[in-house]
Parts: C-alpha cells; structure tokens; sequence
C-alpha cells in the first residue's frame, strides 16, 4: 500500500512540478494523501479557493488522478 502511495505522489508531483509557485495544485495533492476521501466542497473549503477552481486543478491533474477519482469502478 505504501508503494502505491509513494507511485501516486511521484506521478502527481510531475504534473505539479510544471504549474506556477503560487498554484495550489500541490497542496490539493497533499490533501488527496491525507485524507482516505476528499471531495471538492471540503477540498475548496481546505484550499480557501472556488470549487470550480477545484474542478479545474483536477482536470490539471488529467492521467495522474487517483483512479477513485476519475469515476472508474473496479
């Protein structure tokens, strides 16, 4: 499980790597691997943004989202 984490971090922090310093994308990454379930009420409420702007960082996210995220069942 540690594993996964850490491969769903490094994926993530790529994608972050290439946004602008004042971005919050990755503190919305930090708070996906905190928490076991985040939605985007309580992600903009943490974030002090918009939940569209949460809608948009996700779709920033694209091919790195975790897989609960993107709708996919198992």
């Amino acid at each position: 499980m540690a594993t996964a984490i850490l491969r769903a971090r490094g994926l993530m922090n790529r994608v972050t790597a290439k946004t602008r310093s004042n971005s919050r994308l990755p503190e919305l990454v930090d708070l996906f691997l905190s928490r076991p379930l985040v939605t985007v009420p309580l992600a903009a409420k943490l974030l002090k943004v918009t939940p569209k702007a949460i809608e948009l960082m996700l779709a920033q996210l694209g091919g790195a989202l975790p897989w609960e995220l993107t709708g996919r069942t198992r």
